[in-house]
């Protein structure tokens, strides 16, 4: 449909032809040209459908879509708030021929619910700024533009926005995934109160997306995470988990689908120096070198590796120096040590003896520092946290956009 606007003569005052003059000018008729030009296209397309036999709305009373006349084109006001700021409208007003009902139809043309003063197309945009910075710049970066908008508008639109975002496995992608867990900044907690909970499903053509997302307790909170994706984690006929270790994600659903356990590489030696400073080793002592240095070395593995009897013999070797680095650690009475690389040897090698491509390393602590980008900024509660998460991994790693 064309429609042509007539914008009529703008007045105004400037003092020099300086840009900043000449923005600051703009943003002083950008109500006026944004609420003109909304209040043309709305008015045109009214005209063309009270022209239709069968109109695109109904009566809110009985129901017809046929019968209907003009009341006014000039009605009381109504305002919405659009990502250029607010915008006040003129109503349109109809009546039913039918039943007599009188009804503005501007919010129906404009696909607004009544007396929603922040549509949702509004709501998406501010909620995707508050989930990319924090709620002080956003309120910024928007009155850069020409707009003075409350933080807390910004907070709230974040809120409803993460409420429409659901995660869940794609059964066309691979049969693996990662879960690990980061502390979160909570009000009134010390330190990082509460774990948030990430799960990741590899692509098939690499990277991962997010398959689910919870917050909860250090030790617990991964079986309410898992249970809406059970019904498609069946799907697969066997689903290869990749985890640092925590016991408490595989019990969570190790007895409702077939799942194949590894432990991941990058974080054995990792958290290994944390046991070898547990166990009072002097960091970088040619003991700690020593130690670390063969776990390094075990902890390798090459995806390029296909033959069987070579992979079969490699994994072997590395079997063999593992239980080596453990009678180490024990004859350096590294107690600590031994009880972690003990509890941690029969998971090691699950996706290279099943093989399944080698996939051994989390790349989920790349999404972790995504979401500590975020988070780290101030202190949450529970659900602040878990929404401003989910919204922006959703945006970062599952083609969520506005």
């Amino acid at each position: 449909m064309k429609i042509e606007i007539e914008l009529g003569t703008l007045i105004f005052e400037i003092s020099s032809p300086k840009l900043s003059n000449l923005i600051n000018v703009f943003f002083k008729i950008q109500k006026l040209l944004i609420a003109h030009i909304f209040q043309s296209v709305i008015l045109a397309f009214a005209e063309y459908y009270m022209n239709l036999v069968t109109k695109p709305f109904s009566c809110d009373k009985c129901g017809n879509d046929q019968y209907f006349i003009w009341k006014t084109k000039h009605g009381k006001s109504t305002q919405i708030v659009t990502i250029f700021g607010q915008v006040i409208l003129k109503q349109l007003q109809i009546q039913c021929k039918q039943c007599n009902h009188k009804m503005y139809i501007v919010r129906k043309l404009l696909s607004i619910l009544p007396r929603k003063r922040i549509p949702f197309e509004t709501v998406k945009r501010l909620g995707l700024i508050g989930a990319l910075t924090s709620f002080r710049v956003a309120s910024k970066i928007t009155s850069m533009f020409g707009w003075q908008l409350d933080k807390m508008t910004v907070w709230r639109s974040l809120q409803k926005l993460a409420k429409t975002i659901e995660f869940d496995l794609d059964i066309n992608e691979s049969a693996s995934g990662e879960a690990d867990g980061t502390g979160i900044p909570i009000i009134g907690i010390k330190k990082r109160g509460q774990e948030l909970k990430v799960f990741v499903q590899h692509k098939k053509k690499g990277g991962v997306r997010i398959a689910g997302l919870g917050i909860g307790k250090y030790d617990g909170g991964w079986d309410k995470l898992f249970k809406p994706l059970l019904a498609t984690m069946k799907k697969f006929n066997q689903f290869l988990l990749i985890t640092d270790g925590d016991t408490s994600i595989l019990n969570s659903i190790k007895d409702k689908v077939t799942i194949l356990f590894q432990r991941c590489l990058w974080h054995l030696p990792y958290q290994f120096k944390y046991y070898l400073w547990k166990d009072g080793v002097k960091t970088k002592s040619t003991e700690w070198l020593y130690a670390l240095a063969k776990l390094f070395n075990i902890c390798s593995i090459r995806s390029l590796v296909y033959d069987e009897e070579v992979t079969s013999d490699m994994i072997k070797q590395k079997k063999k120096e593992y239980q080596e680095l453990i009678t180490y650690c024990s004859t350096n009475n590294w107690n600590r040590c031994v009880t972690y690389l003990t509890n941690a040897s029969d998971d090691l090698f699950t996706a290279v003896e099943n093989k399944l491509n080698g996939k051994t390393t989390s790349h989920v602590e790349r999404v972790m520092r995504t979401v500590n980008m975020r988070i780290n900024v101030g202190k949450w509660s529970p659900k602040g946290a878990l929404n401003a998460t989910k919204v922006r991994l959703a945006y970062y790693y599952n083609n969520f956009d506005v």
